[in-house]
């Protein structure tokens, strides 16, 4: 009885140390997204409706990873580089329903970092703002495609 009473104890206390070392990871499994659309029009479409030369999307692929990283693997078809595969690692942050993908670190002194990214997840997947600033927004909608 004392040798079950100690292996529940020391249970117990690994328990109460995992959960408190893992307070800052993303209460997320790892997930994968699938771009679908973007501002409502199906793959393969334009990035961005300003005027001049803009990239075609082809096809766009998220995955984020229970250490906190979004993986963001783009492939599309540009006039000025051609066709091609861009992927890019950020960190990420959930609170609730939202997420926001970028870098937490502060930017340096007359350095031009990018505005992190802001989404909302839903039961359609995930729509991920992609340049949060005055202009004209490009909200990516993207599937959730994990296996259950």
């Amino acid at each position: 009885m004392r040798l079950s009473c100690q292996k529940a104890l020391l249970l117990a206390v690994i328990t109460t140390i995992a959960c408190d070392t893992a307070t800052t990871a993303p209460s997320l499994p790892s997930t994968h997204y699938q771009l679908r659309a973007i501002n409502g029009r199906q793959l393969p479409t334009y990035l961005a409706s300003s005027p001049g030369s803009t990239a075609t999307i082809l096809s766009s692929e998220l995955f984020l990873s229970t250490t906190g990283k979004a993986i963001m693997i783009e492939h599309r078809q540009d006039i000025v580089l051609g066709e091609g595969s861009y992927t890019n690692t950020f960190d990420y942050r959930i609170n609730g329903n939202q997420i926001e993908i970028g870098s937490f670190e502060p930017c340096p002194i007359n350095a031009n970092c990018a505005a992190n990214r802001a989404g909302t997840f839903s039961s359609a997947g995930l729509s991920l703002v992609i340049n949060p600033g005055p202009d004209a927004l490009i909200v990516y909608e993207y599937r959730n495609i994990s296996p259950d």
